[in-house]
């Protein structure tokens, strides 16, 4: 299968990541793959990124962060289950199985890790939304953009940081790393720290067999359950391109344009996949044909 390749040098190796491993380089160079199938070489800010600058790890990731209008919300939580059924799940990125499991407080976890000047976790960060308002509640969420100084720049997206997410069925934990904002030295400004465990996980699975290759994999990465990991972008942030939260949004309950297909069809995925993983609950959406249908094609084997 043909794959189209290009670095990004926007900032050289200032915002190059700096997780060190033992027998490995001081950074270490990950793809991020786009559906349906174009990788893109990305950098993985890690622990000692965010150790190395001097701010706050709570530091807020723009001046005035601007919650999510309630409107765009509803938008989200209101998709009809006959919008979900016709956007399918065909082009979806499908997830890699590892066959483990995460476990936190007797529920699932769905662990993100991600950074706000990425447009690859932008994009995730839709179809993440989407999905997971099938199983619980957001509070919290704030409006963001990738760097205008990336490629894809400014994609249009939110920000988990800060945010809260209540499920009676799974956990959700999110990390992002640093945001879209560069600061006086010229490095991205870090904002959260990945845990000793979610560290360990990201090593674990960033790595042959889980991706195709040495090197390969990245942020946005998400790992469902401890069983189903994907590492990259659902779709391509130039999908986004040119467009407002609110627009993209609007065009979701009824699934109309391309944008909107993107994102259903990859929230499909995530949704089967956390339905395999909590026990098929809610059963309203774990039951609809879609799901069931994505459910059973999921993979069932470690690479």
């Amino acid at each position: 299968m043909a794959r189209n390749k290009t670095r990004d040098k926007t900032r050289g190796y200032a915002r190059r990541s700096r997780v060190r491993r033992a027998g490995s380089p001081s950074w270490v160079l990950v793809v991020v793959a786009l559906a349906p199938a174009v990788t893109v070489p990305f950098a993985l800010h890690g622990r000692a990124a965010a150790q190395e600058q001097a701010v706050p790890a709570n530091a807020p990731s723009q001046a005035h962060p601007t919650p999510v209008p309630p409107e765009i919300m509803k938008d989200f939580e209101g998709i009809p289950a006959a919008t979900w059924g016709r956007a399918g799940t065909g082009g979806a990125a499908r997830p890699t199985f590892v066959g483990d499991s995460l476990v936190a407080g007797g529920k699932p976890v769905v662990l993100y890790i991600g950074a706000g000047y990425c447009p690859y976790c932008a994009a995730a960060r839709w179809s993440m939304i989407a999905a997971l308002s099938r199983f619980g509640r957001f509070s919290g969420l704030t409006l963001a953009t990738s760097s205008s100084a990336d490629v894809f720049p400014s994609t249009p997206t939110f920000s988990f940081h800060g945010s809260r997410y209540t499920s009676p069925y799974l956990q959700l934990q999110t990390v992002e790393l640093a945001s879209s904002r560069i600061m006086a030295n010229g490095h991205d400004q870090p904002l959260e720290k990945l845990t000793p465990e979610q560290e360990a996980l990201i090593r674990k699975y960033d790595e042959p067999p889980y991706v195709e290759k040495a090197g390969a994999g990245g942020i946005p990465f998400l790992l469902v359950g401890g069983r189903y990991m994907w590492s990259g972008a659902p779709f391509t942030p130039q999908l986004l391109a040119n467009k407002t939260q609110a627009e993209i949004a609007a065009t979701l309950p009824t699934g109309s344009g391309t944008p909107a297909q993107a994102i259903l069809v990859n929230a499909n995925e995530l949704a089967a996949a956390i339905c395999a993983v909590d026990g098929n609950r809610p059963a309203d959406v774990c039951s609809e044909p879609v799901v069931r249908k994505a459910l059973e094609a999921l993979p069932n084997k470690v690479p």
